[in-house]
């Protein structure tokens, strides 16, 4: 299935073999849907300031975590909401 929003192909690297349910996520749950796009503000965010913060690791350290955290909820719609 092609996906429905391109930025959907970061969560689909992520987690492979599940760009249909991923899909399906992204349609049909409002929260999923939330929860994906905090998880590209995050992305971008890391991405845009990764080196412009370095003097501020801490900054960089609680995105990271963001971002874990993010991706730990991401999984666990993916396999448990089937």
């Amino acid at each position: 299935m092609e996906s429905l929003h391109p930025d959907l192909l970061l969560i689909m690297d992520k987690f492979p073999g599940h760009g249909d349910r991923i899909d399906e996520l992204y349609e049909n749950d409002p929260d999923f849907k939330a929860l994906c796009a905090d998880y590209f503000l995050c992305i971008n965010f890391l991405h845009k300031h990764r080196h412009e913060f370095s003097e501020k690791k801490s900054t960089i350290t609680e995105y990271e975590d963001m971002r874990n955290d993010l991706e730990k909820e991401l999984k666990d719609f993916i396999s448990n909401k089937e």
